[in-house]
């Protein structure tokens, strides 16, 4: 009997060392295809990335030259009306016969028609 006991126990070991035995874990590797797949994927949005930043800068550069050129039209234009005030200041007809008398010249006021009248 103790012959008989000893088989049970050993077979008993037997089957629960095979049991440890199969449970045997492994670490999910990736594959050559994914990681090809991944390269690709972050080149892609690097790719992206870059293109939108370039385009945002030539934006912010053609931005910067509007306003240069929208400053330069407001000075020229300030400019165009300093000197219409003052050519409608030296058109004026009184500031005309002053310079024409310094001059010499003889005029009749009966003869010199007042435009603003």
């Amino acid at each position: 009997m103790s012959n008989l006991a000893y088989k049970v126990e050993k077979q008993q070991r037997q089957t629960d060392s095979a049991e440890q035995s199969v449970i045997i874990r492994r670490r999910a590797s990736i594959t050559l295809g994914e990681k090809v797949l991944i390269v690709l994927f972050a080149l892609a949005v690097l790719s992206a990335s870059l293109f939108m930043i370039s385009k945002a800068f030539a934006a912010y550069q053609t931005n910067i030259e509007i306003q240069k050129l929208e400053k330069k039209v407001e000075t020229e234009s300030s400019r165009v009306d300093d000197l219409e005030k003052e050519a409608d200041m030296l058109k004026e007809p009184d500031r005309i016969m002053d310079i024409a008398r310094k001059k010499g010249l003889k005029l009749g006021d009966k003869k010199v028609k007042d435009i603003q009248e």
